[in-house]
């Protein structure tokens, strides 16, 4: 019997440093993760995309959210704090990935066993088993 395709995780990542993007789905790619990456660059624009405001209105549901810290107009711990608030999204599985050192602060505020927390590395095979972490937490978070 030939197993089903495994379903591309949907992943919102929200993170103002073009080059880190770049980084992160180069690591995706090269670690076999089947994915599909949507970018914002701040965390006013991450609410629009996960409440499917304009001009998102046609955004999947992320299985995941790769969310910095240090966002332009509302910061990732803004971004965690509102999700977790909202019985629609707080359901969605988050990864920390940031250069910040305020791992308390950040999960504890979500539900538990839904946020990850990693620093951000410049070593590629680093960051792939971290992609690998990320993908297998949103498949897990999917299944409970």
């Amino acid at each position: 019997m030939i197993p089903a395709p495994v379903r591309p995780i949907v992943m919102l990542m929200v993170d103002d440093n073009p080059a880190d993007v770049v980084f992160f789905r180069e690591a995706v790619e090269s670690s076999g993760t089947a994915a599909t990456i949507h970018v914002v660059p701040n965390g006013a624009e991450a609410m629009r995309f996960l409440r499917r405001e304009a001009p998102f209105g046609h955004a999947l549901r992320p299985d995941i959210v790769v969310l910095d810290l240090n966002l332009p107009l509302m910061n990732g711990q803004e971004v965690a704090v509102e999700m977790a608030s909202d019985t629609d999204l707080n359901t969605i599985p988050i990864a920390i990935l940031t250069t910040s050192t305020s791992e308390n602060c950040v999960c504890e505020v979500y539900p538990a066993g839904r946020c990850l927390y990693f620093t951000k590395t410049d070593d590629f095979k680093r960051l792939q088993l971290i992609v690998g972490q990320i993908a297998e937490h949103a498949r897990t978070v999917q299944q409970r």
